[in-house]
């Protein structure tokens, strides 16, 4: 984990924190044209964000967009390198502030949590439950419609300010929130922006403080915008879920998805961030092999140097650990063999 001690705004907005930003940001990406450019000027691009901080004159830029397919079509809005160095400056102040408000039921985006954790917690849950799948319980698994584009503004500013007390803080916070919006109402916030994981937690927050100390349900884990919980029996999942959905909308603006509540046995398998989590052993989901190895793919024509490359094959061990990974394993060799 990481240790943090609230700065001063003056520390937030120095030289030396916002290179530090940018080095945190440039990481993995040196290799980007926008990146190389910015970092031609770099000098004066750090003292020009340093001075519009300042000055209290900090103006978010455009967006470019553009749409990516991993798995569904999603609509990504992209910030200039400024801006996005910004992004970076204020993700290093809030995460440390919010992380130790939020509940062990949340992986997403938060350091010693994430992805493979959560598979571990869920599976764990369901041999705890069932006794090693002796006894029937039922899971229900839930996806909040559009979560990102419905993100209400005045309200995630009102969750943030609870932690941030700092005036210039929170007129940035307003800047950088209020950069986008879908339609003409203040809501939404861009999902490429490395600030919009924290915002989403921040707001989720909520629904997580609800399911664990409100309707009081001990196996519920949440990952962005899904969440799973453990029930007894189909007349509970239907009351929790109908709760859920009246929470969502009364306190945050949100609704599930009516076709992705899925109530379903345990024993049948639950499909958990990519892996169908079976009695006993895991299987990976078809179409998130195919999604590997087509990532793979692209990294390594897009030029990723070894390093790099190693590091993305590694980050998919722990997707395949406790699955029949040999055929994959095999695919992810000759993937890697062919586009060499």
């Amino acid at each position: 984990m990481f240790c943090h001690m609230f700065i001063s705004w003056g520390e937030f907005i120095s030289l030396k924190n916002i290179y530090k930003a940018w080095i945190d940001f440039s990481t993995n990406k040196k290799n980007k044209k926008d990146v190389i450019i910015f970092k031609m000027n770099l000098e004066n691009e750090i003292i020009s964000i340093h001075n519009d901080l300042v000055s209290g004159l900090y103006k978010h830029g455009p967006y470019t967009t553009f749409k990516v397919f991993d798995p569904k079509k999603r609509i990504i809005n992209k910030a200039t390198v400024r801006d996005r160095v910004v992004h970076r400056l204020l993700y290093n102040y809030l995460l440390p502030v919010f992380d130790k408000t939020w509940l062990d039921c949340s992986f997403s985006c938060r350091p010693g949590f994430g992805q493979h954790l959560s598979i571990d917690k869920v599976k764990k849950a369901i041999g705890q439950v069932t006794r090693n799948y002796n006894r029937e319980y039922l899971y229900v698994k839930c996806d909040i419609k559009k979560f990102f584009d419905n993100i209400d503004h005045n309200i995630l500013y009102k969750l943030i300010c609870r932690k941030v007390y700092e005036p210039n803080m929170r007129h940035l916070l307003t800047e950088v929130i209020s950069s986008y919006r879908c339609g003409l109402l203040r809501i939404g916030i861009p999902i490429g922006n490395l600030t919009s994981q924290v915002f989403a937690n921040i707001y989720l927050h909520e629904l997580d403080m609800y399911a664990k100390h409100e309707l009081k349900l001990r196996y519920y884990y949440r990952y962005a915008d899904d969440f799973v919980f453990l029930i007894n029996s189909k007349s509970e999942a239907e009351e929790m879920v109908k709760k859920f959905i009246n929470f969502l909308k009364d306190n945050l603006g949100l609704e599930l998805h009516p076709n992705k509540i899925i109530i379903r046995p345990a024993r049948q398998g639950i499909d958990w961030l990519g892996k169908l989590l079976m009695p006993g052993h895991s299987l990976l989901r078809y179409s998130t092999t195919r999604r590997m190895i087509r990532n793979i793919k692209n990294k390594v024509n897009s030029g990723m140097t070894a390093s790099e490359l190693k590091a993305t094959t590694a980050s998919y061990n722990g997707l395949l650990a406790g699955t029949a990974r040999r055929k994959i394993e095999e695919q992810v060799r000759q993937a890697l063999a062919f586009y060499r």
